[in-house]
């Protein structure tokens, strides 16, 4: 067989979004057409022919940022092959450039990469430049319009992502897998606690803490296209009446959209909601695990991205933590609650219900953000805080319809005696530590203990007893709605006492 029938061609499309983004889009660009092959790799993608296109779309920007992205074009027309030196090899790459209608509003950054994708589509020397006898890959590698690729990162996620094997039934495992790779930040140490957690998730943390939070960063994604269209790609707010009635109609769309029910009512007469353009990220990336998606992060030497963060500049930091909340519980009942069912057509969270853990802001907002079906299944709240237990005893919201008692969460504890030696209690920090280590994986010891808090002796039955039966609390699965790795592993001991298993009857939320 000749070299050329074994050949592998890998596609790339580098998807840019654009708006207003004159201050940056220059330097971002330019990281992206400035791609090699590092020495380490050039053996293991010797038979790898690479065809990366960076893809640009001006999302109605009223700054330079349009003309910038032409000048730019015009100066890599000529951009010239794949070429050699000492210990690298730089790959041949091509920039497209697209804009939304003169005249017209911006649609959001979700709609604008949307067009970002459809661009080497568009592109007749770029539609169809394999051979039939080559295997080949067509990855999406996304990047903020003002963030900035390191040289090295296509090759290192591409060989990550083909290194991932076949499964059983013959299909590259790459077709289902999202990719995210380590990153720093500018200026540095901006969100230390954010940007040391995502970069240290293990792959099993990864995972198990998807509810917390998008686990593998939006700038760092590398996605199957395939896979990407499968899934119906970003949701795009819908500019009319009519589209909006498409996304409240469930059978309008054969793709899962991330939308809650708070979002689909008009803001006044005539007037609908504006999040749907934001948290565009949070909405495909739970649509990814809805499918059975499998999440990875790459880990290399150095990072792969550098991610620029500016103090209310981005759209992240304009999405009210509220809506982020309300997604994430919506993402929860239909991956979790309403998921995989055993034979008698239950989950283990809707055949007896479920606890909450936290009676604080977080808590009561994850409860005011289900469904009413699955509220309804809230059994009761737990907390560590004696004030909430003894002075409060219930949550009690009109809109829910009935209260709901907050026990000690030691009461959840299939030991009750283990529990309660083991309670242990720390407060709340976002300090930064020594050094910038942070351990998603090990927790500190800590020796402060607090005991179940002591009850009232009362001739009749506490109002816990006449409201719960507490024999059924042993086996109730359990939402954590408390931060993680901010206690000095005070809440992470605890949550362990009672004795549940991550992933399974037991998820963190916040």
């Amino acid at each position: 067989m000749s070299a050329h029938k074994m050949c592998t061609v890998v596609k790339v499309d580098v998807i840019i979004a654009v708006h207003n983004a004159q201050e940056t889009i220059e330097e971002t660009v330019k990281s992206a057409m400035h791609q090699e092959i590092p020495a380490n790799l050039l053996t293991s993608l010797s038979n790898v022919k690479f065809d990366v296109v960076v893809c640009c779309y001006n999302d109605a920007s009223t700054d330079n940022s349009i003309e910038m992205l032409y000048t730019l074009k015009e100066e890599y027309a000529n951009n010239a092959s794949l070429h050699h030196d000492e210990s690298k090899l730089i790959m041949n790459t091509t920039l497209l450039v697209g804009t939304a209608a003169e005249g017209t509003s911006s649609r959001g950054a979700g709609y604008a990469r949307n067009q970002a994708v459809k661009l080497r589509g568009m592109n007749t020397s770029h539609t169809n430049n394999s051979t039939d006898d080559a295997k080949c890959f067509h990855f999406l590698c996304i990047l903020d319009s003002d963030d900035i690729m390191h040289p090295t990162r296509i090759a290192e996620q591409t060989s990550a992502m083909m290194s991932l094997g076949y499964g059983q039934h013959g299909k590259h495992l790459s077709e289902k897998a999202l990719m995210g790779c380590q990153f720093d930040r500018i200026p540095r140490d901006s969100t230390w606690h954010y940007a040391t957690w995502a970069n240290s998730l293990s792959d099993k943390r990864v995972v198990l803490e998807q509810f917390r939070e998008c686990t593998l960063l939006q700038p760092t994604w590398f996605i199957s296209k395939s896979w990407f269209k499968s899934l119906g790609g970003w949701l795009g707010a819908p500019m009319s009446n009519e589209e909006m009635n498409k996304l409240k109609s469930a059978d309008s769309s054969n793709y899962y959209r991330l939308v809650h029910s708070s979002e689909l009512r008009e803001t006044s007469p005539g007037v609908m909601s504006q999040t749907l353009r934001l948290a565009e990220d949070t909405r495909l990336f739970y649509a990814h695990l809805r499918a059975e998606g499998t999440l990875h992060l790459h880990r290399t030497s150095a990072p792969l991205v550098s991610y620029r963060h500016r103090v209310g500049m981005s759209q992240s930091s304009g999405t009210p933590r509220k809506l982020l909340m309300q997604l994430r519980a919506k993402a929860w009942e239909d991956i979790v609650f309403f998921g995989k069912k055993g034979p008698d057509n239950e989950t283990v969270w809707s055949k007896n219900g479920f606890a909450i853990w936290g009676a604080g802001r977080d808590g009561k907002d994850f409860l005011k953000a289900l469904s009413p079906e699955v509220a309804s299944r809230v059994v009761c709240f737990v907390d560590v805080d004696s004030n909430k237990i003894e002075k409060i005893k219930f949550y009690d919201n009109p809109t829910i319809g009935r209260r709901i008692p907050i026990l000690h969460f030691s009461l959840l504890a299939k030991n009750a005696n283990k529990c309660v030696d083991n309670v242990v209690f720390g407060r709340v920090s976002k300090e930064k530590k020594n050094g910038d280590a942070f351990d998603t994986n090990k927790q500190k010891d800590t020796t402060r203990k607090c005991e179940e808090p002591k009850r009232k002796k009362q001739k009749t039955k506490s109002r816990h007893e006449e409201t719960i039966d507490l024999s059924v609390l042993q086996d109730l699965p359990v939402v954590v709605c408390v931060a993680m790795y901010r206690t000095n592993g005070a809440l992470e001991s605890n949550v362990a006492s009672i004795e549940r298993v991550e992933g399974k009857d037991l998820w963190h939320i916040s």
